[in-house]
């Protein structure tokens, strides 16, 4: 099923900073304080996003979300993760066993501080706690089950609008 472009309406404004902030706190308070490969990054911050508007009907980051081959990819990722390397986060490079090496993202020094309201740190910490042992494959496969990524168009922004259609019970979205 694809979505008439009408019933669209997702216009939200990117708040960098907040964007930035969800990936260290992300790294931050990940099981092994760090984050095995970009696609991971990628989809923990489309479960924070769309976790977050689904609860409380606004966007969190507001990044723009494409619907990639490996799942939901916000666009800003690449140049944020540009502007965070060798300043707030180091990559290091693991090797798998596959043509390109696994980036792992770890933070250079012990953690910012956080300037989150408790409604954000309750779903980053609830997306950490459900998700934060998986793989990107996995992570990749659960986001493919999932509605807004299955209602655009390959390549297509996914609106926040379509996290209400994902089937989650409001109180499995936010911990406490």
């Amino acid at each position: 099923m694809r979505l008439i472009p009408y019933m669209i309406k997702s216009k939200g404004i990117f708040k960098r900073d907040k964007f930035r902030e969800a990936i260290l706190y992300l790294i931050a308070n990940s099981p092994n304080g760090a984050i095995e490969g970009k696609k991971k990054l990628a989809k923990l911050l489309y479960l924070v996003d769309f976790n977050f508007f689904e609860e409380f009907e606004k966007p969190f980051t507001g990044a723009t979300y494409r619907a990639l081959p490996m799942g939901p990819v916000p666009q800003e990722l690449d140049v944020t993760l540009s502007e965070l390397e060798g300043t707030e986060v180091n990559v290091e490079k693991k090797e798998i066993g596959l043509p390109n090496a696994l980036h792992v993202y770890v933070l250079r020094s012990k953690g910012p501080e956080f300037h989150l309201s408790k409604e954000e740190k309750q779903v980053l910490d609830k997306v950490i706690q459900d998700f934060g042992t998986l793989s990107g494959k996995v992570l990749e496969d659960i986001t493919h089950s999932e509605a807004p990524y299955n209602a655009v168009a390959p390549g297509e922004q996914i609106p926040y609008e379509l996290a209400f259609y994902r089937g989650k019970p409001s109180g499995d979205l936010i911990g406490g």
